[in-house]
């Protein structure tokens, strides 16, 4: 039985060890940290339980599918919950409208093309072919592009596919694509603001990843109950139940290479040991730069630092987990603040990186749908404002952005925060690189640029050594939970083929 080492136990690193296991192969998962799922981790304290990265489940029918691949049912580990509305959007005030101008979009697809209609006419009906075309996008996309490995630029040619390219508008904008839609500013931000989980911003983003508006509006956003910790200990258990081998706290530092293949893994363990780990394969889950520049000695990178510096990497956040002792009822399950200058914030990201006075920020209150997350009467709050990656980040700067994003949300709902928070935590790009290797301090990869995409992806395997392959959100098909879910049944079928 061949022997299959994943280092990392993220979403990727998981679901590749459980394919492999399935289909006979010996594996062993080290990670370096006490618990799996990667960014998908939990804090817990006063009887608060926080999620501390992914906060939207979306896609449910592929994260389901994943279970009844491995001969299971999601049903047996975690409920899932609709949450609607989908979430809400405070923005700046229209005139005459006040400071506390929002939308609520609906679950329900019609009911949000009343909201669109009741902003701008027309657009509700424009609203609707949109998400048809959008749908189409998506049902090519899961059909042809997501679920495959990338031999050649030919594959993305794939005579199936040829016929279909113009739909997929590849060489238009998605804010182009939007702005055809719909004129109000507004209207357009709830449009564009997926593209964040994508990595890119909307100018620099294919019109094809339009089809993650179907995704928010006809698909849905659901809630796993106890949260995306609860995901991931669900698929460790279905490893488990398949033979899969862990060992947490065990971290990789080196990969020993000989004559182009990959020997052993060096080990240093949270109690202080050292040891070397054989195998025959190894599919890396951990950071791909960490992985190419630290644990691979230069002649077997396939990336060079040149390259790694033209890359577009997605947002580093900064994270703040607060507790509160009163409901939260102003707010919804999710809720943005659209209320700073748009362009400004994602100038600041991707092309002029810096911190600004004014940006935008999200919040998650999982205890609006999950009670178990505070105590009785009292809220969980986690706040999210995208920044660039590198950025020198600093406790000073940490609390002016917690304050200014207070006083605004105070500003816009009319009721006091700070007099009932309890306790306040945060997180950001320094233990974004301490805990998970991160690149910069990134947050969720690369970026899904025309061309970080298929093809001109990272590869999935190394270029230098024969037996190394990747999973998780730098390689295809893309970023975010559910992708690196299906990057890693993807990279287990290259394995499997060996090419």
């Amino acid at each position: 039985m061949k022997r299959v080492l994943v280092v990392g136990a993220g979403f990727g690193g998981l679901s590749a060890a459980a394919f492999l296991a399935r289909d006979g192969y010996d594996v062993t998962v080290l990670e370096k940290n006490s618990w799996v799922g990667g960014r998908a981790r939990e804090f817990t304290r006063e009887g608060f339980r926080f999620d501390m990265g992914p906060s939207w489940y979306w896609m449910p029918r592929e994260h389901d599918q994943w279970f009844q691949k491995m001969g299971r049912s999601r049903e047996e580990f975690y409920e899932i919950h609709r949450v609607d509305p989908s979430y809400r959007v405070y923005f700046d005030a229209p005139p005459g409208e006040g400071p506390e101008f929002c939308l609520d979009i609906p679950a329900d697809p019609g009911e949000a093309r009343k909201v669109f209609e009741g902003i701008e006419p027309g657009s509700g009906e424009r609203l609707g072919r949109y998400l048809e075309d959008c749908a189409a996008k998506y049902t090519l996309a899961m059909d042809s592009f997501i679920f495959r490995n990338y031999y050649s630029i030919f594959d993305f040619l794939h005579p199936r596919v040829v016929p279909h390219l113009p739909r997929l508008n590849l060489f238009q904008s998605y804010a182009a694509r939007v702005r055809r839609q719909v004129q109000s500013p507004a209207l357009r931000k709830i449009l564009e603001f997926p593209v964040v989980f994508l990595g890119s911003r909307a100018g620099k983003t294919p019109a094809v990843y339009t089809l993650m508006n179907h995704v928010d509006f006809s698909l849905g956003t659901w809630y796993p109950q106890g949260g995306f910790s609860a995901v991931a200990r669900a698929m460790q258990q279905v490893c488990e139940d398949l033979g899969v081998r862990f060992r947490l706290g065990h971290e990789v530092t080196a990969l020993r290479v000989e004559q182009g293949r990959a020997r052993s893994a060096s080990v240093h363990t949270q109690a202080g040991e050292t040891y070397q780990e054989e195998f025959d394969q190894v599919v890396a889950n951990a950071d791909y730069h960490h992985v190419e520049q630290q644990l691979l000695s230069p002649e077997y990178r396939s990336v060079s630092p040149g390259q790694w510096d033209r890359l577009s990497l997605a947002p580093a956040v900064v994270n703040y987990y607060l507790a509160f002792d009163r409901p939260l009822d102003e707010f919804q399950h999710h809720t943005f603040f659209f209320d700073a200058p748009w362009e400004e914030h994602f100038q600041a990201v991707y092309e002029k990186p810096r911190w600004i006075d004014k940006p935008l920020f999200y919040l998650h209150l999982p205890s609006r749908t999950d009670r178990t997350c505070a105590p009785p009467g009292k809220e969980a709050l986690f706040l999210l404002i995208p920044v660039a990656p590198g950025l020198e980040d600093t406790p000073k700067q940490r609390q002016i952005y917690l304050d200014q994003a207070l006083d605004r949300m105070e500003e816009k709902t009319g009721r006091p925060l700070r007099k009932h928070l309890i306790f306040q935590e945060t997180m950001s790009l320094r233990e974004f690189s301490r805990d998970y290797h991160a690149f910069k301090g990134n947050a969720f990869g690369l970026g899904q640029t025309l061309f970080q995409t298929a093809w001109f992806r990272l590869k999935n395997r190394s270029k230098k050594v024969s037996n190394l392959y990747y999973a998780g959100q730098y390689t295809v098909p893309g970023t975010g939970t559910t992708m690196s879910m299906i990057s890693g049944e993807v990279v287990a079928s290259r394995l499997r083929e060996g090419r």
